[in-house]
């Protein structure tokens, strides 16, 4: 049996470089910050740079807290509303900004991102396919 997908974006990324990495918009109110942010299907949520939040104008530890386990140890983070888009595909999503300063990594989790999307994935030919879920022809 064959199943057929349509996807509303294409994306070419260096199958060279370490991970799969996309341009990020974080908004809140009139404030927003550009950054690169890595897809990681392992991770639970989005987790940004606190410098991230700290930009949009976010009192970080005005947020959620949570504790989160990593193969290195654990950190804390804190989690807030905003708006994220990537690739033209814009939404709401609650998201982790890291309590420590020197947490510089920034994710595309499964919370926030991956449940908001629908992703195809050609890694031998650097090909990532998106679409909002809900949107595209997945039946």
């Amino acid at each position: 049996m064959t199943h057929q997908l349509n996807f509303d974006k294409l994306l070419h990324y260096d199958i060279g470089a370490p991970g799969i990495n996309l341009e990020v918009t974080l908004s809140l109110t009139t404030q927003q910050v550009n950054l690169t942010a890595k897809i990681d299907t392992g991770a639970s949520y989005c987790i940004f740079e606190r410098k991230h939040g700290e930009a949009l104008g976010i009192d970080i530890e005005n947020g959620t807290p949570e504790r989160f386990s990593t193969a290195t140890g654990t950190f804390l983070a804190y989690g807030h509303d905003v708006t994220l888009s990537t690739t033209g595909l814009v939404f709401d999503s609650f998201v982790f900004f890291a309590a420590n300063e020197g947490f510089t990594r920034n994710v595309l989790g499964r919370f926030g991102w991956l449940d908001r999307v629908c992703l195809g994935l050609i890694d031998y030919e650097g090909k990532l396919y998106l679409s909002l879920y809900g949107e595209g022809d997945f039946s």
